[in-house]
C-alpha cells in the first residue's frame, strides 16, 4: 500500500512562495518565517518537507537520521515528490535533516558533515535540525550580515554540542555548514555568516 501523500496544490507558486520565505530567513538570520503550503511526510515536519520540496532536486543528495530513515512515509514521499538522492553517508550530503528524536547524535553529525573547501565554500551542507519550540529554550544573541545589531532567539532543547559548534565556527569562515531550526511550520536560519553567543 502507498504512503504517497499530497506535496504542494500548486507546485510552481507554492515553491516560488516557499523560496521567497527562506531566503528571507537566510538573509536575514534569526528572522522566523512560516511555510504553510505543505503538510509533513510521516514524521518529517512541514518545515523540513517544504524546504526539501523547495531547495533540492535530483542533483542534491540528502540524508536523514535514523529515526526519518526507517519511517517508510517519509523515504516514499520524499523519492516521489523531490527525487533527491538519498545518501546514507551524511560526508556526502547537500541537505541534512536531524529529527528530533535524533538529537543525541548531533555531535556526531556535525563533524561529519561536509564543509565546502577554500575553492569551493559552497559545498558546504545545509543542516535541517527539528526542535521542540522557537519561544524558549536555549537562548543565543546572533550577529553579523543582514543583522542590525544583534538579534536574540531561542532554539528549543538542542544539545549543548549544538551551541558550541555554532559559537566556535568563525574561524573557519569561509567554510561551514548553514543551519535551519525548523519547528513544525516555522523555521529559523542560521548561516555561516552568522556569529552565535550565549
Amino acid at each position: 500500500m502507498t504512503m504517497i501523500t499530497t506535496a504542494f496544490s500548486d507546485a510552481i507558486h507554492d515553491s516560488q512562495l516557499c523560496f521567497r520565505r527562506l531566503l528571507k530567513a537566510m538573509s536575514e538570520p534569526g528572522t522566523r518565517v512560516e511555510l504553510d503550503r505543505a503538510g509533513g511526510f510521516g514524521n518529517l515536519s512541514a518545515g523540513c518537507v517544504q524546504t526539501l520540496l523547495t531547495l533540492a532536486d535530483s542533483g542534491t543528495r540528502v540524508w536523514l537520521s535514523d529515526a526519518l530513515q526507517q519511517d517508510d512515509a517519509v523515504l516514499e514521499n520524499l523519492r516521489f515528490h523531490v527525487a533527491a538522492p538519498l545518501s546514507s553517508d551524511a560526508a556526502e550530503a547537500d541537505f541534512a535533516v536531524l529529527a528530533g528524536a535524533d538529537l543525541d547524535d548531533c555531535d556526531a553529525l556535525l563533524s561529519r558533515l561536509p564543509v565546502g573547501s577554500e575553492e569551493y565554500p559552497d559545498n558546504g551542507a545545509t543542516l535541517l535540525i527539528e526542535t521542540d519550540s522557537l519561544d524558549r529554550g536555549v537562548e543565543v544573541t546572533l550577529s553579523g550580515p543582514g543583522i542590525p545589531d544583534s538579534r536574540r532567539i531561542c532554539l528549543g532543547r538542542v544539545p549543548e554540542a549544538l551551541v558550541r559548534f555554532l559559537s566556535e565556527r568563525d574561524a573557519a569562515f569561509p567554510l561551514g555548514i548553514d543551519l535551519i531550526l525548523v519547528c513544525d511550520r516555522e523555521l529559523v536560519a542560521i548561516p555561516r555568516t552568522t556569529r552565535v553567543e550565549r
